[in-house]
């Protein structure tokens, strides 16, 4: 069953769905879903919320404020603490809901919010799992990853888009808008690799290829930098790495794997970043985070 819902974040309203298995195949648990960066929830996750309730689970997809269906007077703005705030409150709304158990919650994030659900779970014990897939881990290695793949002429565009936002700001004036992905006449984006060209053709029609250009002042993004958490993080986790990725930094993802020791299981897969947000390498990542929550979650 999917089930619209609606809840409050800072009083701004965040819109999602809820799917809910069968009350003869239900086991009680819960996972939360969210996208990485400028993802919306048509961007190849919604399937991840019906697999989950054919595995058993209620799950909570949503949007963060600003992105697809929620509202948010300010549209396509990243912020790592507003973000973290929707998450929390996408938590507090799944273990509210009918048939759900509120000591076996689970998180699921991709690529950027595949860091954040690293930080809401050392923060909240009663999180009993996590997949964090393709996921940004070290920020500060990314932005050397995103410069390198970018190149030089591209980054330095980029770079000054930045700069004069800071103008945009002290004259109170919209802020300029920057690629995500990879498109012709879209100006430097922010995913320089090439695989990322393939981001807007497998969205749905509320995807926007922009973020602000303000979200590198005020967005607080190098935050998002799980891996100072590899020596204190208890929380089983769910390692999903694609061996061609251009995006992020695997070579990140592989450290913290060895530093969280036995908590981590790392799964390698064949493909890039996008991978799992189409066919056919979803239905597998899909069915082994399904098979790692319904251990952590469900026995």
């Amino acid at each position: 069953m999917k089930q619209a819902v609606e809840f409050q974040s800072d009083g701004t309203t965040c819109r999602g769905y809820v799917f809910s298995p069968s009350p003869e195949t239900s086991n009680g648990a819960g996972i939360v879903v969210a996208h990485g960066l400028a993802g919306t929830i048509d961007a190849g996750i919604l399937e991840y919320g019906e697999g989950f309730a054919a595995a058993g689970f209620h799950a909570l997809v949503f949007d963060y404020r600003g992105f697809g269906e929620s509202d948010g007077d300010i549209r396509q703005h990243v912020s790592v603490p507003m973000q973290r705030a929707d998450w929390r409150a996408a938590i507090a709304t799944l273990r509210a809901h009918d048939g759900v158990d509120v000591a076996r919650i689970g998180l699921w994030g991709m690529s950027f919010s595949g860091g954040h659900v690293f930080y809401l779970a050392h923060e909240d014990a009663a999180i009993k799992a996590i997949v964090s897939q393709v996921p940004m881990v070290d920020s500060h290695l990314a932005m050397t990853v995103g410069t390198y793949q970018r190149g030089g002429q591209q980054s330095a565009a980029l770079g000054a888009i930045v700069q004069g936002e800071m103008k945009n700001m002290l004259l109170r004036r919209p802020s300029k808008m920057i690629a995500v992905a990879l498109a012709e006449g879209a100006g430097p984006p922010v995913l320089g690799a090439e695989e990322a060209a393939i981001y807007p053709k497998i969205v749905g029609p509320s995807w926007r290829n922009e973020i602000t250009a303000r979200s590198f002042i005020t967005g607080k993004l190098a935050d998002n930098n799980a891996t100072e958490l590899s020596d204190t993080f208890t929380t089983p986790v769910l390692l999903q790495l694609a061996e061609d990725d251009k995006c992020v930094s695997n070579e990140a993802m592989v450290n913290m794997a060895r530093r969280l020791g036995p908590v981590a299981q790392l799964k390698k897969y064949q493909g890039g970043h996008f991978e799992f947000l189409k066919e056919p390498g979803r239905p597998l990542a899909l069915g082994d985070a399904s098979q790692f929550f319904t251990e952590q979650l469900a026995s």
